[in-house]
């Protein structure tokens, strides 16, 4: 039997309406949904710093699920871009700061692997090279022996690049350093080789209130932070925290205070968050990225956040950007997690 006209018209009318609802429920859903990156997918063991005169966070190599590369991206607050696929070569944990006197992004060496047997697993890099906004120079000077999990900072107050440890692997034997480099925009020179005891894997970020350059953690896991004044490292005292390995750090300029994440702390990968005033070490009880370490993190001036990309929890790696405002962590862009591909990078 067939239904009258003013049925069928009905029930299509209210099929309409409840696939319009379903639409706009979902619309919604993806609206409130963090942005996925432009191609920039999983990423680790890279380098980050922020460009002030450009207002862009900068971010160089690393290695994805699959490979060690050598790209540049930057990131404007929404959206990660590609600007650069040429000049420096693939590498993993190279040191990277943005001098600001010169108006310059400078990349100090590396590693060719993150991990495997292959024959240049060892070959350690000590090249240098500068972005000038448009494209890479390298820099032909005298520079620290080469090596990989370095620090490297800008002291703002006394115009200096400052870079300190890191290791390399000569006939199969680990080596560390403790030796502390410094240079003025043309000539690196090494300025201390004692005070903190030599290390990998420390993180390290320049406090402009205290005028004093701040190193935390390292192999061990160590829970030392130490200061240098540009004469001689000195450690806080009592403030001893949880030992970190591969935790990343940056100064919250609009908070005066130093924010600290996750890293390796000699069992597992954690995932807190801690404030340091320049005397001691809080936990702050905040949910946030999950536990990882080998991710990078640096402070947007312009945006007053903190911005972290990457890393791994041992066998996915991240490609998910994180800010913290001060109060709580957002993910603003994100690529699922990538199983690393157990070949030799």
């Amino acid at each position: 039997m067939r239904l009258p006209i003013w049925k069928v018209l009905t029930t299509a009318l209210i099929s309409a309406v409840f696939l319009a609802l379903a639409f706009l429920d979902t619309a919604g859903k993806l609206k409130n949904q963090p942005k996925a990156t432009d191609s920039l997918t999983v990423r680790n063991a890279h380098a980050m710093a922020y460009d002030s005169d450009r207002a862009k966070v900068m971010l160089f190599g690393g290695a994805d699920d699959r490979s060690v590369v050598g790209d540049l991206w930057e990131w404007d607050g929404k959206t990660w871009h590609k600007i650069s696929a040429s000049g420096p070569a693939p590498r993993t944990f190279p040191a990277m700061t943005y001098d600001r006197d010169r108006r310059r992004l400078v990349l100090f060496g590396g590693n060719r692997v993150l991990f495997g047997t292959e024959n240049d697993k060892d070959t350690f890099l000590d090249d240098i090279w500068e972005w000038d906004g448009a494209r890479w120079h390298e820099i032909k000077t005298t520079t620290p022996s080469a090596r990989a999990e370095a620090c490297m900072v800008y002291d703002s107050a006394r115009r200096r690049l400052v870079l300190f440890g890191g290791y390399s692997v000569v006939a199969g034997q680990r080596n560390r350093f403790g030796d502390t480099w410094e240079c003025d925009g043309k000539t690196w020179q090494q300025v201390s080789t004692s005070g903190l005891s030599p290390r990998n894997g420390a993180t390290m970020t320049y406090d402009p209130i205290r005028r004093h350059v701040i190193l935390f953690g390292g192999n061990g896991p160590s829970g030392e932070t130490w200061t240098w004044d540009g004469k001689s490292w000195n450690e806080v005292k009592p403030t001893v925290a949880q030992g970190r390995f591969n935790s990343v750090m940056a100064f919250d300029a609009a908070r005066q205070q130093v924010l600290r994440f996750g890293g390796w702390n000699g069992e597992t990968r954690v995932g807190d968050t801690w404030i340091f005033d320049g005397t001691t070490w809080l936990r702050i009880d905040v949910t946030g990225p999950e536990a990882r370490n080998h991710s990078a993190m640096v402070y947007d001036s312009n945006r007053r956040r903190l911005v972290l990309f990457g890393g791994h929890d041992g066998e996915r790696v991240f490609g998910d950007t994180w800010e913290w405002d001060g109060g709580k962590w957002s993910r603003l862009a994100f690529h699922a997690p990538r199983v690393r591909v157990d070949n030799g990078h």
